[in-house]
């Protein structure tokens, strides 16, 4: 990863990918065929794999496409990095290819090493073979045992879901090189495979503060749009960190931080692409993430976005968030949000 962040580590992934079995064999070699049968059984596909984050030499895989801000954080917020990291079997570079893992990840805390990942795995090796596997989810880098959420595929994984669990096996400071001793005893590197429990519904209210303004913003603009006639701001890009709390007052209990990425994608109102995860902080669901990626009509009384996945006490979450704009400020652009999520997990 980059330098600022954690620099050319190679992490661990192992996948836990539940899949609905919906195709025979005539629509999984066109898959332009309608699927015309009830969804099958779903079933339980695990992987294992290294990922190298090649930051360093003449042939990077690892680039920095946002620098960040120039501003005193020690944890490079507002950075992006575009990958295209290669999969192996094995922990050494040299190891046999498996993959090509493709998308970003950026640095979206202020306080820690907490990157917001957006990318597909691609499988060029054995039998899913062409198949990919997406993933969006936070990334907290420095912890020994990470999870994030797999939303979605494609070929023999369409519409998988699971998660990935993340382990650093090496590590240099100096060089962007590490080693991290794992436990590879099944026993403890993963739970042990069981039957899905019940799926039950869970709704949460709190609100969302977008403070742009004064001199500790949690919402900065890492692209600045092209100065064209666009009244929408059409391409600029946010990076936020923000605080969710119990109440629509800023100083309200914090229960967690809204941490990701919203940007202006419509030339013709304000329409944005949000793409961020909800990292609660407080209460039975400390530690727990929400991953959602969705539309944002922010002028509209009353809008909704998909809860795409999760993690801890939220893994394998589907759902959808209502949020309505609790108050406004034209001037500075700060704004505090009421979010209703439901979600259904197990």
């Amino acid at each position: 990863m980059d330098s600022g962040l954690l620099p050319k580590s190679l992490v661990f992934f192992t996948l836990f990918i539940f899949i609905t079995t919906t195709i025979n064999a005539a629509s999984a070699k066109d898959p332009s065929q309608p699927i015309l049968r009830p969804p099958g059984k779903e079933k339980v596909t695990r992987l294992r794999f290294y990922w190298h984050d090649v930051v360093s030499g003449k042939n990077p895989t690892s680039v920095t496409i946002v620098p960040g801000p120039s501003v005193n954080s020690t944890t490079g917020f507002g950075s992006v990095q575009m990958i295209d990291n290669p999969l192996t079997e094995g922990p050494e570079l040299t190891s046999k290819q498996v993959g090509r893992c493709q998308g970003i990840y950026a640095s979206a805390s202020q306080q820690d090493v907490g990157l917001l990942m957006s990318m597909n795995l691609v499988f060029t090796e054995g039998r899913y073979n062409g198949s990919t596997l997406s993933i969006i989810g936070r990334n907290s880098a420095l912890h020994k045992v990470r999870e994030m959420p797999v939303v979605g595929g494609s070929g023999d994984f369409r519409m998988a879901r699971g998660f990935a669990q993340l382990r650093t096996h090496w590590f240099d400071m100096n060089t962007g090189d590490a080693t991290v001793l794992y436990d590879v005893d099944p026993g403890h590197r993963l739970p042990r495979p069981r039957p899905l429990r019940k799926e039950k519904v869970t709704r949460l209210r709190f609100y969302w503060h977008d403070v742009v303004s004064g001199k500790n913003p949690t919402s900065i603009t890492i692209v600045q749009g092209p100065s064209l006639n666009y009244s929408t701001g059409f391409g600029s890009v946010q990076m936020i960190d923000n605080p969710l709390t119990e109440g629509p007052e800023l100083t309200s209990k914090q229960v967690g931080r809204c941490q990701g990425i919203y940007a202006s994608a419509s030339q013709q109102d304000l329409g944005l692409l949000m793409s961020m995860n909800l990292v609660f902080t407080e209460g039975r669901y400390n530690g727990s993430t929400l991953s959602i990626i969705g539309r944002n009509s922010a002028f509209h009384k009353l809008r909704e976005m998909p809860v795409v996945g999760g993690s801890g006490a939220f893994r394998m979450a589907r759902g959808y968030a209502l949020l309505r704009t609790h108050w406004l400020d034209m001037n500075t652009g700060d704004a505090s949000v009421q979010y209703d999520v439901v979600v259904v997990h197990h």
